[in-house]
């Protein structure tokens, strides 16, 4: 029976240890690509400025939702929380666009680099893969604590992202749920 016991004990600790691994490691993760993510918002602004496009794009919005929604599904999640989620982060992506914009409006930069936008969106397909992958991860051992949300919030960096941004996003965040 001590040797059941002492077994259960550590096993439990393993547990505690394993998930708290899981944990940090999935949330360093999120946070470093929801910030990749962001970082890419001016080089979508860029090309958009030169070729005289609208930052609001509701086709292109629409693919982005289906394509994270499939990504959700993929990750385990319940792709139906997932969609406020989307667009609190698109939404955040569209300011920091126009907020690209006006500065630039405000300062022009002629010789402002612009990167392909099929390139960009690319990329930015492959963080959203990863953002949906982490917060898959990061539910396995259940919901977002405050501390978390406060962590990741101090750890959104990108320049252009509000503090309504980043509230926002969190707030679309804290109802992803897993798949049942």
């Amino acid at each position: 029976m001590h040797f059941f016991t002492l077994f259960l004990s550590s096993l439990l600790m393993c547990s505690t240890v394993f998930a708290g691994s899981v944990t940090s490691v999935s949330l360093g993760e999120l946070s470093s690509v929801l910030n990749e993510r962001m970082l890419l918002m001016p080089d979508v602004a860029g090309y958009k400025a030169l070729h005289h496009l609208p930052v609001e794009d509701l086709p292109r919005e629409k693919i982005v939702i289906d394509a994270m929604t499939k990504n959700a599904h993929d990750a385990g999640l319940a792709s139906d929380t997932v969609v406020p989620f989307v667009n609190a982060l698109m939404n955040a992506g569209k300011a920091i666009q126009y907020r690209c914009l006006a500065d630039w409006l405000a300062t022009p930069q002629a010789s402002a680099p612009v990167t392909d936008l099929a390139n960009t969106r690319q990329k930015i397909q492959q963080t959203d893969t990863r953002i949906m992958m982490a917060i898959s991860q990061r539910l396995m051992v259940g919901s977002f604590s405050e501390a978390e949300m406060a962590w990741l919030e101090s750890q959104m960096t990108a320049p252009g992202l509000s503090a309504a941004d980043k509230k926002n996003l969190l707030v679309a965040l804290s109802h992803i749920q897993r798949a049942h």
